[in-house]
């Protein structure tokens, strides 16, 4: 509230501020003229050089420079109001005050300049550099100090934390930056007052365009770097989860051991009795042996299928992701009694560590949605689109109140989300009473395509 009591401060100063020049001014600038600076300055605008914090000193610094040296303050100032580019106010991303705060800053700016400049003749040495490295340096200091202030009222920020932030490091090489632009403005309008309009283009349009091009090789960059992170990341991932398969192995060896065997053994022992019985006559002795025997063998064939199930996951690196997603919904379909569809298909096999993510997810959030849906049926979508896998389980069931009933101890869904983000995905869940539940995995599939 404070920042948007502020901004509307500052565009009432400033629109005062071009009132008064614009009524103290003998000519204005006619409209070819106008019209050509303002599309200089529009265009410049949309090469911005970030500043840190949201903040911008772009490429129209050099053109205000050459505007304030030209035009006298109040147009100046009209020229900087209406060539204040800002894509975000078209898209109405900002609010209005904020828009028209941005715009004043320049209005504000380029009058002081202007009126610097008037001082003297900007174009006669060593005058006009004391007067050009003024106006440079008030059209810093006034926009840098209002959005500082702006910051400082809206976000609670102290004035020096404020002024780090927008004032890149090193500050020399900025200043460096600064003069370098300022004299490139001075040159333009030089030219310009000098041969006109098309020569001054010349210079100035194509080292904007330059600065396009230099910012398209930095976003190349920044995509291989991160292209290049993801990668790293998914090496780091192959040896987690091949490490973690291992574990399990050993510990799906133990289970066997423990369980299974035990219980087959047990059974074996109890056949062995039943038989004994059987050979003195006591009927009744043999048939609790064997029931007894029957039981232990049914627990055993349990345990063992639960371990088939997880040993299953191994065939993913021999078949692919979706052949073994295909073969899991068949077995479990048969278990549970439950139609399991499958929607979608995979263009581009993921990496390992990431398939074998997606399956692990798929058995756990698959096995929930049959234990919850009440016997209604249970659709998986599959997908890969723009290097992401997308593994959707998907049912018609009583549904749940995600944040009452999906906490810290759903030992579960911790798991999913573990698993997920050691690839660098994530899970999203979706569920209300009465209106089903939706898991969705959305895992990294390498580089899109």
């Amino acid at each position: 509230m404070k920042g948007k009591h502020l901004g509307w401060s500052i565009v009432t100063v400033a629109g005062a501020s071009l009132s008064f020049a614009i009524v103290s001014e003998r000519d204005l600038v006619d409209f070819p003229q106008l019209l050509f600076w303002l599309a200089l300055l529009i265009i410049a605008d949309l090469l911005p050089v970030a500043l840190g914090f949201g903040a911008q000193v772009s490429m129209a610094f050099p053109v205000l420079i050459a505007i304030s040296i030209l035009f006298p303050p109040g147009s100046a100032m009209l020229t900087a109001g209406l060539g204040s580019f800002d894509a975000r106010e078209f898209k109405r991303e900002i609010p209005l005050w904020r828009a028209l705060f941005n715009r004043a800053q320049w209005i504000l700016a380029v009058g002081a300049a202007s009126a610097i400049l008037e001082v003297g003749d900007p174009f006669r040495y060593p005058e006009g550099l004391f007067l050009i490295s003024a106006a440079a340096l008030s059209i810093l200091a006034i926009s840098v100090g209002l959005v500082g202030l702006m910051l400082h009222a809206d976000r609670g920020l102290r004035m020096s934390e404020a002024f780090e932030l927008l004032v890149p490091r090193p500050v020399a090489g900025f200043f460096l930056l600064q003069a370098v632009l300022a004299g490139l403005g001075t040159a333009t309008a030089k030219v310009y007052d000098e041969f006109g309009a098309v020569v001054s283009s010349v210079l100035l349009i194509p080292l904007l365009f330059a600065r396009l091009s230099i910012l398209g090789a930095r976003a190349q960059q920044e995509l291989s770097e991160r292209v290049r992170k993801q990668q790293q990341a998914l090496l780091e991932a192959t040896e987690r989860v091949f490490q973690e398969r291992e574990n399990e192995r050993h510990r799906i060896a133990e289970e066997i051991h423990d369980s299974s065997l035990q219980l087959l053994a047990a059974a074996s022992y109890g056949i062995g009795n039943a038989q004994e019985f059987m050979k003195v006559d006591r009927a009744d002795n043999a048939s609790e042996a064997m029931e007894g025997a029957r039981d232990a063998i049914n627990d055993a064939i349990k345990t063992l299928r639960d371990s088939l199930v997880d040993l299953r996951r191994s065939t993913v690196e021999e078949g692919g992701l979706l052949e073994t997603i295909h073969r899991f919904t068949d077995q479990v379909s048969v278990l549970w009694g439950t139609e399991v569809g499958i929607e979608g298909t995979i263009e581009h096999e993921p990496p390992i560590p990431v398939a074998l993510a997606a399956f692990q997810i798929l058995q756990e959030g698959l096995t929930n949605a049959l234990k919850h849906a009440h016997g209604s049926d249970v659709t998986v979508r599959i997908g890969d689109e723009d290097g992401m896998v997308h593994i959707v389980v998907e049912d018609k069931g009583p549904g749940f109140d995600p944040s009452a009933e999906v906490g810290a101890d759903h030992v579960g869904m911790r798991l999913m989300k573990e698993r997920a983000a050691r690839v660098g995905g994530r899970i999203d869940l979706a569920s209300s009473p009465g209106a089903g539940t939706r898991l969705e995995a959305i895992l990294p599939g390498g580089v899109a395509r």
